[in-house]
């Protein structure tokens, strides 16, 4: 039986409740920065910790700048798991990665200047040369592998932490694209900064979502709309729950 932990946004947790013969436990998880809402998933033999990165108290969605990443790492390792899974939704620059497949992440560019760490009163400098478990991406590469409109990059994406929460400019892409990102997201730097802190090895599972700003090949100036996002990573959503399950059967 495996443990992992799955950091994700919208409709992850509930594809994985309705699975058929899933057994569901839903509590709050007690840490330093707040409560955090967790559902447990038992399914295949498996244990599966789910944690909605954008939960608010209020029960509205937490955008990307206010998310406390603190809270929620601290929740997912205290699960003990094997592994924890992140999946973000990106938008792309990437001809081997356009919207409608799922890729994953081989490293992070963060420029963003945000401080996300553990370890404020005493310094701690932790490696990050290798950020992503390259085995554990490498099993979930075999299980996404065979979407038509996949190329070989598609495995290795470097992802952009962008601030937000209002989408890219045209000139916000072109740099990341210019410094080596294939796709941009906006909540990677807190949660992979985070993670490299603790011990479980930790992967990133990615929703290519959308072109991003200014790099469609058939219009350079179509504008990002946020439900078109949301729209197409729903349907991508059963291909990221066989790569979990992958990687979970591997542990």
């Amino acid at each position: 039986m495996a443990r992992l932990t799955v950091l994700c946004g919208t409709g992850m947790t509930e594809l994985a409740t309705s699975t058929d013969g899933a057994t569901v436990d839903n509590f709050r998880a007690d840490t330093p920065w707040g409560e955090v809402p967790c559902t447990l998933v038992s399914t295949g033999g498996h244990e599966i910790l789910f944690i909605y990165r954008h939960h608010h108290p209020e029960g509205t969605v937490n955008p990307p700048h206010s998310i406390e990443h603190r809270a929620n790492v601290h929740a997912a390792v205290s699960f003990s798991p094997t592994v924890v899974v992140s999946v973000w939704c990106v938008g792309t620059m990437d001809k081997d990665f356009p919207p409608g497949v799922v890729g994953v992440a081989d490293d992070m560019l963060d420029i963003s200047g945000t401080i996300w760490t553990f370890h404020d009163d005493s310094a701690v400098h932790v490696d990050r040369t290798e950020m992503f478990n390259r085995k554990l991406s490498s099993i979930a590469a075999d299980a996404l592998r065979g979407q038509s409109e996949a190329g070989p990059n598609a495995f290795k994406q470097v992802v952009g932490q962008a601030s937000g929460p209002q989408f890219e400019s045209r000139a916000d892409v072109e740099a990341y694209h210019r410094l080596g990102a294939t796709c941009v997201n906006m909540t990677i730097g807190g949660e992979a900064r985070c993670m490299s802190e603790q011990k479980p090895p930790h992967i990133g599972l990615l929703l290519s979502s959308n072109w991003a700003a200014g790099k469609d090949p058939n219009d350079g100036l179509a504008p990002v709309d946020h439900h078109s996002v949301e729209d197409l990573a729903a349907s991508m959503r059963e291909r990221v729950w066989q790569a979990i399950l992958a990687v979970a059967d591997a542990q």
